[in-house]
């Protein structure tokens, strides 16, 4: 079933659209696909598009989301790390916000942005040069928490969007993050033969 569209009209300087007229011209393809990918590139970047990142190494990857928590403590979210090269999961992250940033950053709909934060943050590792199938969290102690991660009120600025800003000029530094020699799966156990099976 194709996806569906709307029609809408954007006003933007002339220089820009000659600009973007060659690039699309250069790729030998519409310019309205080009001005997709280019708005899909920036949401992707931003943590607010498709749910997919290539690494700095080249390897791409597929998130899937589900809600995992949403009590009085915190919101939070599972993202499924997988590998579609391998058809295989690599890893599994816990990624929430403390209910004192959602009630400081005055949120309505907590679910919503939990999960888009978690995007942002992975999105960020990327940037960072961190494999995301690599991210080792010390936020909490023990092997079965090294997946889980849960932002408190101390690390983060009053507001959503100051955050959101922070992240895409990779002005944040998340302390409890690591990049792991090896991927979750391996670190939990699954043999490297396992993995191109």
């Amino acid at each position: 079933m194709a996806e569906k569209t709307s029609n809408i009209s954007v006003r933007i300087p002339e220089e820009y659209r000659k600009r973007l007229q060659l690039q699309a011209d250069k790729k030998a393809i519409s310019f309205n696909s080009h001005i997709l990918r280019v708005l899909e590139i920036h949401l992707m970047n931003s943590g607010f598009g498709p749910l997919s990142l290539t690494s700095a190494s080249g390897r791409l990857f597929q998130i899937r989301c589900e809600p995992y928590i949403d009590n009085v403590d915190e919101t939070t979210w599972a993202y499924f790390i997988d590998e579609p090269k391998y058809e295989k999961e690599r890893a599994y992250y816990l990624i929430g916000i403390g209910r004192t940033i959602l009630r400081d950053w005055q949120v309505k709909d907590k679910s919503t942005v939990s999960k888009e934060v978690g995007l942002a943050l992975l999105s960020y590792y990327n940037r960072k040069g961190m494999d995301i199938d690599r991210l080792f969290f010390s936020q909490y102690p023990g092997p079965d928490n090294d997946g889980r991660r849960v932002l408190q009120v101390a690390e983060v600025p009053e507001t959503l969007e100051q955050f959101l800003d922070l992240l895409m000029t990779d002005s944040w530094t998340d302390k409890f993050v690591e990049a792991s020699q090896t991927s979750q799966d391996l670190r939990r156990g699954r043999s490297e033969s396992a993995l191109y099976r």
